[in-house]
C-alpha cells in the first residue's frame, strides 16, 4: 500500500534545526514485548520527550526514508524525533504482525502522523511501516525502522 504524503515525504525535509532536547517528560515504561515498545515510542513522541524516544533506539539504529536513502546512528534518529517534535507531530501506531525469532522481531503496522509541515500547513499522513526490534539488557529497542515501508527495488 502507497504511504499518502500530503506535506512530509520524508523526515529529511523536517530536520532543518539542530535538535534542542528537553529533560523527560515522560516516565520509562517497561518494554517487555514488541507491542510495548511501541507504544512507549508513541507516547514518548506524543509528550514532545525527544529523550524518551531516543532511549528507545538502539546506538547503530537506522530509519529507512521512501526513497531508500538512509539516517543512520543516535545523532540523525534524534534530529528525526526533534522535527516530528517540533513540527508537533502526533503518532498513531497499529501493529498487524509481530515475527519474533529469539532476540529479533520484525514487526509490521499501520503508522499514522498527524502534524504541522515545515511551512506551516497542517497534513496527515498513513503508511504500512516495517520495523525491526531486538531485544537486549535493557528490554526491547528499535533498530531499524521503515516508517513508510520498504522503498520498492
Amino acid at each position: 500500500m502507497e504511504a499518502r504524503r500530503s506535506g512530509v515525504d520524508s523526515l529529511g525535509a523536517l530536520m532543518a534545526m539542530p535538535p534542542r532536547y528537553q529533560p523527560h517528560i515522560v516516565p520509562p515504561m517497561p518494554v517487555s514485548s514488541p507491542q510495548a515498545l511501541s507504544a512507549a515510542f508513541a507516547a514518548a513522541v506524543n509528550a514532545g520527550d525527544v529523550l524518551a524516544a531516543l532511549d528507545l533506539w538502539v546506538e547503530d539504529g537506522a530509519i529507512v526514508q521512501p526513497d531508500g536513502n538512509v539516517l543512520r546512528g543516535r545523532d540523525a534518529i534524534a534530529n528525526a524525533l526533534q522535527a516530528l517534535v517540533d513540527n508537533h507531530v502526533t503518532l498513531e501506531i497499529e501493529l498487524a504482525d509481530v515475527f519474533p525469532a529469539g532476540d529479533v522481531a520484525i514487526v509490521l503496522g499501520t503508522l499514522t502522523l498527524n502534524g504541522t509541515g515545515h511551512d506551516g500547513t497542517s497534513f496527515a499522513q498513513r503508511s504500512e511501516s516495517v520495523v525491526v526490534y531486538t531485544r537486549g539488557a535493557e528490554g526491547w529497542r528499535i533498530a531499524i525502522d521503515a516508517p513508510w515501508g520498504l522503498p520498492q527495488a
